[in-house]
């Protein structure tokens, strides 16, 4: 009875589309997907991967044809994901995922915009917001860091924040610069840098203990934070420390260990905290196909998988510019990360790492 539950679940998410299986009738639709499924961001890109594939189990044919999704490994470097747009569209994906690195989708950008093909993407860059090709259904940099500011004040209630920034990537830049404007005027920001690489951080562990900070916000990639996590702790055993979505990866608590044990960060989907029946299905899917818990990524890259099927789908054909079409006169989508509304606010759930996996703490809402 337990595993008809999560079919039955499954089905309600078909509405619009033919739950009798079709015969494949010609080639089938090829739905790219670039993510890095090696490398330092491997973990991220596996679990999108994860996500559009669980979704595919579900819905499988549109318009009667069977849907390929064809994978472009960008090996955690930056310029793969234009080389990765180039390649699978010119194999013929009529759309695609885009990778979740800021970095990656900016170089990735004008390739999509060559080639005209609709991509839904979990890149959380506010940069992207304007392009006609491109669809994010992800917590932005702007949304995640404004949220984190109000539950800096408003909840733990500090006066003298480290803001302590990565030097070398757009993410932890994006979300450090927006927190900081963000923060009401009584309250303190003293900005330490760093970079991508250090694992001991001993200058800026000093720089730090020559200001008078109640709290650390760091947001940056989960081995670099780890490894930064780590170095503060051991001066600052007590102290709130906050960060970004890239926190949810499992390497970060491999890495932070004890150290990173109680920090606080915002994230896109929250699994105990579910907002509908869709975020409930995911769940119990992910659950029974893969025995753990789903991370945000994974929920990325079902939804993605989900908008563009519902793009060729009710839009009648598998038109890149009819499917881009329907994408951008979307105003809501009701699927694994919640009810997201494009012009109205957007709900935010902070995470606080307890042992292996963030657990929800709360939500907070941001104006768009």
């Amino acid at each position: 009875m337990k595993r008809l539950i999560p079919l039955f679940l499954a089905l309600l998410l078909l509405t619009g589309c033919h739950i009798i299986p079709e015969k494949p009738r010609s080639e089938p639709l090829v739905f790219g997907i670039f993510e890095p499924t090696t490398g330092l961001y491997g973990e991220t890109g596996r679990e999108t991967l994860r996500g559009a594939e669980l979704a595919r189990e579900i819905r499988p044919m549109a318009l009667g044809k069977k849907i390929d999704l064809k994978l472009y490994n960008t090996k955690s470097q930056s310029f793969e994901a234009a080389n990765g747009v180039s390649y699978l569209s010119g194999r013929g994906a009529v759309g695609l995922i885009g990778t979740f690195g800021s970095d990656s989708m900016q170089m990735a950008g004008p390739v999509i915009d060559a080639a005209k093909i609709p991509t839904v993407t979990g890149s959380t860059s506010p940069k992207l917001k304007d392009n006609y090709w491109i669809t994010q259904i992800s917590v932005s940099d702007d949304e995640q860091a404004r949220a984190m500011a109000r539950f800096a004040d408003e909840t733990l209630h500090l006066k003298d924040i480290a803001v302590m920034i990565d030097a070398e990537t757009l993410y932890g830049s994006e979300l450090a610069y927006s927190f900081e404007r963000n923060l009401p005027d009584y309250v303190n920001v003293y900005k330490v840098f760093y970079h991508t690489g250090e694992s001991r951080f001993h200058n800026e562990i000093q720089r730090l203990q020559k200001l008078p900070v109640d709290s650390v916000y760091c947001p940056g990639n989960s081995a670099a934070s780890a490894y930064l996590i780590r170095a503060i702790r051991a001066q600052y055993p007590d102290i709130p420390i906050m960060g970004g979505d890239r926190w949810e990866n499992p390497s970060f608590k491999s890495i932070g260990e004890d150290a990173v044990e109680g920090v606080y960060f915002t994230a896109h989907y929250a699994r105990y905290e579910t907002f509908n029946i869709a975020s409930d299905t995911f769940l119990s899917l992910y659950r029974e196909k893969y025995g753990e818990e789903p991370t945000s990524y994974a929920a990325i890259g079902y939804d993605a998988y989900n908008l563009l099927y519902d793009s060729v789908v009710k839009s009648g054909k598998d038109d890149p510019a009819a499917m881009a079409q329907y994408l951008r006169k979307q105003e809501s989508f009701d699927g694994a990360l919640g009810i997201k509304k494009r012009f109205s606010t957007r709900s935010v759930p902070i995470l606080q790492q307890q042992g292996r996996r963030g657990n929800y703490v709360t939500t907070v809402e941001v104006s768009r």
